[in-house]
């Protein structure tokens, strides 16, 4: 195997906070950049001390949300507000490969650190920018996380039941979805870079990233003119009226019989091939008007199992199914074990007790994704990485004194 990870040499100044523009400049360092995280003197990244189920790890700067994704990167503290933070930041953005930020449009032109101040100190700079609703338009000034994305995007109106809906999802997808488009164009661009000697400016908006998780519904509203309907773990459509979570004799079941031949084999595994023959089910049109006594149907056959016992049952029979879990559950099964999807710190200096984080989603056969350090505690690397500028143990300690890092 190739070991040499497809980023390695590169190096990355990360000017981001919380989740969306930290996952991609995380996505980087697990295949090899140096990426050097650059954090407020006074706070650092705010994420760092979020409240979850270990107060402890809050407390110490190395909260659970912090840890999931900023192993492999350095620390170091700079004040971007100060003009010596700010020559001192155009120096490392000289070598630099990536720049990523995620402050609001225009704040990073303000400190004279813009893509157009930094394209002059180095052309072949890939200068990658997150934000809400990108750097064009009416709403590029304006803030967002998470939740008002979703909100903003519509996602949130068709997401839950009838009675419950609007409703946002549980976990941050678009904040997920945000940082792994910023990742795949960093990725375009220096591969671009590599053919025209030139770096580019990467907008990339969470609103852009909501919308694309939805493209095909998108599709079909600007095609047929007709908004999505909420409807919880049930489909009603003529398409998918065998998609859904339905009750079994102990726990949930979701199934996605999508094809006409995963349909016969969902009928003929629950022992009721007759519904195949059924006139009130004879047709896609003719389920999705009888839907509900399609579904009592399917839920009376799968009373007689448990959840657990009709999982595989379906799946050796070639239909997607699988028991609705906790996700406690879901980090316990072997077959995400198998994966190598969770990396384990055993033992990192001043936190109690092993850390496991998540990986990269993709699996590479030569130079994998892989998490060699653990997330560095606020300012671990800043001595260390000014020294590399040439800047002596006495400026550096002056810095310090004066607050610039």
């Amino acid at each position: 195997m190739f070991d040499r990870q497809a980023f390695t040499g590169l190096k990355v100044l990360e000017v981001s906070r919380v989740l969306a523009s930290p996952f991609a400049g995380y996505q980087l360092a697990l295949l090899g950049a140096e990426v050097i995280k650059i954090e407020d003197p006074r706070r650092g990244d705010q994420i760092r001390y979020r409240l979850y189920n270990r107060p402890d790890l809050s407390r110490s700067g190395m909260a659970t949300a912090f840890l999931s994704q900023n192993a492999n990167k350095k620390s170091l503290t700079l004040n971007l507000r100060a003009p010596e933070g700010q020559e001192i930041f155009k120096e490392m953005a000289r070598s630099a490969d990536v720049v990523i930020e995620n402050l609001r449009a225009g704040t990073m032109a303000r400190y004279g650190l813009g893509y157009d101040d930094l394209r002059a100190l180095n052309p072949r700079l890939v200068y990658c920018s997150v934000t809400g609703y990108g750097q064009t338009g009416s709403k590029r000034h304006h803030p967002s996380y998470d939740p008002v994305a979703q909100a903003a995007s519509g996602m949130m109106s068709f997401n839950g039941t009838p009675e419950t809906a609007p409703q946002k999802v549980g976990a941050p997808v678009t904040d997920y979805a945000t940082g792994l488009s910023a990742v795949c164009g960093i990725a375009i661009a220096l591969f671009q870079r590599e053919q025209t000697g030139r770096g580019q400016h990467v907008d990339v908006s969470m609103l852009d990233a909501a919308l694309t998780l939805m493209g095909s519904i998108v599709t079909d509203v600007l095609t047929a003119g007709r908004a999505p309907k909420p409807s919880g773990n049930k489909n009603r459509s003529a398409e998918n009226y065998t998609n859904g979570t339905f009750s079994c004799a102990d726990g949930l079941l979701a199934i996605a019989a999508q094809e006409p031949h995963q349909r016969e084999r969902l009928w003929v595994t629950i022992g009721r091939p007759d519904i195949m023959h059924d006139e009130r089910f004879a047709t896609p049109e003719v389920c999705a008007s009888n839907i509900d006594a399609l579904h009592r149907e399917l839920e009376l056959a799968l009373a007689a199992r448990p959840a657990q016992e009709w999982e595989p049952l379906l799946n050796d029979a070639g239909v997607p199914a699988m028991r609705v879990r906790t996700l406690p559950e879901v980090l316990d099964e072997d077959f995400v074990k198998q994966r190598g999807f969770l990396h384990t710190f055993e033992k990192i200096e001043g936190i109690e007790g092993k850390v496991t984080i998540p990986l990269a989603p993709y699996k590479l056969s030569d130079g994998p994704a892989r998490a060699s350090s653990p997330p560095p505690f606020l300012g671990q690397h800043t001595a260390e990485v000014l020294e590399t500028l040439g800047l002596s143990h006495e400026r550096v300690a002056e810095l310090r004194k004066h607050g610039v890092i």
